[in-house]
């Protein structure tokens, strides 16, 4: 067990006062890897590493900082390495999980992209009901009336190391909708070598208190790295994100779009930062979030930031933040809607606009069903 662990830290430490430039979290405790269900089309290697991942991942920085290494070793719990050659056609690699309410897993994966393959990699971070993964919050053998949010004491954690080397592509997708985690703990770290590019896709569904980390060096000339995030967060639940793109290689480019909806007390924390280095000449980096409050009751705190130690770069960030146009929700209303039909439509948008991304068509339909099944509710 860890007794305080100090995650998503900012690159350089501002706004002291405001407390957003690191999170703590205490009492974490893992009682091994979670037996997911993987799914490895022909030309992806798959490799168990008892032992964890191979030495080259052990400078691989994630974005949510040492001490989730620490907690990674402290474990024990293995590795899964994943490993192209050429370009993968045709399926995904697909990994499942579902959770129990009461589980604390950790789980490691390693992404080897060689140089000139391409691949996909989508894991689905789902609870379960009666054995079936449905992200309705119970398990087997439990009564649904007598586990509710606030006493679930679960923990699923995931770190995931990639390397791609020179030309390769890999496409990351991640879904987020585990409503049995009181804490959920993701974790990304990635090298980037010459002209490679690293597609990150995330979907936050769920979850009580959930905790984002990705962190992308961009260590190649034109090497590229984008994020596309949606979320929904609701019922009290938190949500604290920290997206890193490091510059180092010459013409790097990085691209890093959120867009999300906070509704019903709900608490998040975007953390975006663009660090161009020395070196790093013609690089370009862009950074947005969009953000939807739907209630007066929601806590939104968001911070861009952009560290410069080259001149030729350009940087760019922005963020809106609003609420629905009354003379919106007047109409809508007008023609029969309910406001709560309204807030789902709104929220259902935010997420099918970054659900487009996911380039398979059995992961988007399930999606797409999960949040007409959960109507768009966020966390519970």
């Amino acid at each position: 067990m860890m007794e305080n662990m100090k995650i998503n830290q900012l690159p350089s430490k501002t706004w002291n006062w405001l407390k957003m430039n690191e999170t703590a979290v205490s009492g974490i405790s893992v009682s091994g890897a979670h037996e997911g269900n993987l799914e490895i089309p022909e030309g992806i290697k798959k490799t168990v590493c008892p032992a964890g991942l191979p030495d080259r991942f052990k400078d691989v920085a994630g974005g949510m900082g040492s001490d989730m290494d620490v907690l990674v070793k402290e474990s024990s719990a293995g590795a899964v390495l994943l490993s192209a050659d050429s370009d993968v056609y045709g399926e995904p690699a697909r990994i499942r999980f579902a959770y129990g309410a009461f589980e604390h897993s950790l789980n490691t994966f390693g992404i080897l992209a060689k140089e000139g393959s391409n691949m996909t990699v989508i894991m689905d971070m789902a609870a379960e009901r009666n054995g079936a993964p449905d992200g309705t919050g119970t398990t087997a053998g439990e009564n649904p009336a007598a586990v509710s949010q606030s006493e679930h004491t679960g923990l699923s954690a995931v770190q995931t190391k990639l390397i791609l080397e020179k030309d390769a592509k890999v496409t990351l997708v991640q879904i987020i909708r585990n409503k049995n985690a009181k804490t959920v703990l993701n974790d990304i770290g990635a090298k980037v070598a010459d002209g490679a590019k690293l597609s990150v896709i995330h979907l936050f569904l769920g979850g009580d208190r959930v905790y984002n980390g990705c962190k992308a060096e961009l260590i190649g000339k034109k090497s590229n790295f984008t994020a596309d995030i949606a979320y929904t967060v609701a019922d009290g639940c938190v949500l604290d994100m920290n997206y890193v793109a490091l510059h180092e290689g010459k013409k790097s480019v990085s691209e890093i779009r959120t867009d999300g909806v906070l509704h019903e007390n709900a608490r998040k924390l975007f953390r975006g930062t663009i660090d161009f280095k020395k070196g790093a000449a013609g690089a370009v980096g862009n950074e947005k979030e969009d953000v939807l409050l739907l209630d007066d009751d929601v806590v939104n705190q968001t911070i861009p930031l952009i560290l410069c130690a080259e001149e030729d770069v350009e940087g760019n960030h922005g963020a809106t933040i609003g609420k629905l146009d009354e003379d919106l929700v007047f109409y809508l209303e007008s023609r029969g809607m309910a406001l709560a039909e309204i807030y789902k439509m709104m929220a259902k948008a935010r997420i099918d606009a970054v659900l487009r991304f996911v380039p398979d068509e059995k992961t988007k339909a399930d999606v797409a069903s999960y949040l007409e099944s959960e109507g768009s509710n966020g966390c519970k």
